[in-house]
């Protein structure tokens, strides 16, 4: 497993428009703003888990990711648990009314509500001895303590903590997690930075106008599909991506060529993960991250992480803005969605971003639950 250094991982960006927040951390491994190895990612990963289950052995637990950039790091985690573990991940996606626990806010966010589906609430929630919350940054663990109360609102008991890559909590929050008995678990500490720092409106690199299509484009279906936004086992979950990406190889291994991105669509990050580490193993040169809704400026500076931006109508949903950042070209280009209603305004716009930095060879996989779900 790599030996992940903060320094490298890192860096800081300036949000769009963002009045509440000014920076995030963009973290170089984790597969979401910046393309990089996905087995780099899965270890990530996997050394997260491994500081949460050093201590937490015995208790069945019900995992739960945030939408959307920890949707991934909470699936690896819950994925390397050593007992049998439930996942669910908050949405934003239009999902059930029927299955909705809780609604709440995550205040600093480009897109503020968060919801948490659960078919099996009974099993997953209300039964469930404790309950772990994976993030990628935690900065002052409001989000995690407005959905803690919300839960307990419902009459869920169980014990509660929370793991992230990076905390940035002072003092003061960490007392209060205390106060509430949340453990907590990270990777890394960093210093909680002014919420209102200034950037230099020098270097900004404005966005590429996006025209023409790629010359060769392959829409496939492949059934088999896991929600975890409905909460899922933890294992079959894993087990399911891992036979979308089996399926996958099989399908378009010698179409590809030998440098590859596997691309996954917002809260649909962890098939494209798993995927591209599967190509990776077995040769291929093979990068993934996915597109976003959060809006970051793009510089052409030193040390600055995003150096290009694309922006596009969602393959969601109409209307919804998302992102793509630091795009180059490869041989091939394969994207996963889970999206039911399929935006096709929004794959066009999609496709011509990519075909601005070069990509011609696109392949586009739809993974769907099974025949006879539209």
């Amino acid at each position: 497993m790599k030996d992940f250094k903060k320094e490298e991982m890192i860096s800081i960006a300036q949000r769009e428009n963002n009045e509440k927040r000014a920076y995030l951390f963009v973290n170089a491994f984790q597969a979401k703003h910046i393309p990089v190895s996905p087995l780099q990612a899965l270890s990530l990963f996997e050394a997260l888990a491994k500081k949460v289950y050093s201590q937490n052995q015995s208790q069945k637990m019900t995992i739960i990711g945030f939408a959307e950039t920890a949707t991934a790091i909470g699936s690896g985690v819950a994925g390397h648990c050593p007992r049998d573990a439930y996942y669910i991940h908050t949405s934003r996606e239009n999902m059930p009314k029927k299955d909705i626990v809780v609604e709440f806010q995550e205040e600093h966010s480009h897109a503020t509500e968060q919801i948490l589906f659960c078919e099996q609430k009974e099993k997953m929630l209300f039964q469930s001895k404790k309950i772990l919350f994976v993030e990628d940054e935690i900065t002052t663990g409001k989000t995690i303590l407005n959905f803690v109360q919300a839960l307990k609102q419902k009459g869920i008991q169980s014990e509660f903590a929370a793991c992230s890559i990076v905390n940035s909590m002072t003092q003061a929050h960490r007392e209060v997690f205390l106060k509430n008995n949340i453990q907590l678990y990270q990777l890394f500490t960093m210093e909680q930075m002014d919420g209102q720092k200034e950037f230099s409106q020098k270097s900004i690199v404005l966005e590429k106008r996006a025209e023409h299509l790629p010359s060769w484009i392959e829409y496939q279906t492949v059934f088999g599909k896991i929600d975890p936004r409905l909460g899922t086992d933890a294992k079959q979950y894993q087990m399911a991506c891992e036979a979308l990406a089996n399926k996958i190889y099989d399908m378009f291994e010698k179409k590809t060529g030998k440098n590859i991105l596997v691309l996954g669509t917002e809260e649909c990050m962890y098939p494209a993960i798993v995927t591209g580490a599967y190509f990776e193993k077995r040769g291929k040169n093979v990068k993934t991250h996915s597109t976003t809704r959060s809006p970051i400026v793009a510089r052409e500076e030193e040390n600055y992480p995003i150096f290009n931006k694309s922006s596009f109508e969602s393959v969601y949903e109409k209307g919804r803005k998302t992102y793509l950042y630091n795009l180059t070209n490869y041989d091939t280009v394969i994207m996963i969605t889970d999206a039911h209603s399929f935006n096709k305004m929004g794959v066009k716009a999609l496709l011509k971003a990519l075909k601005n930095y070069g990509n011609d060879n696109i392949i586009i996989i739809r993974w769907k639950e099974h025949e006879n779900v539209l």
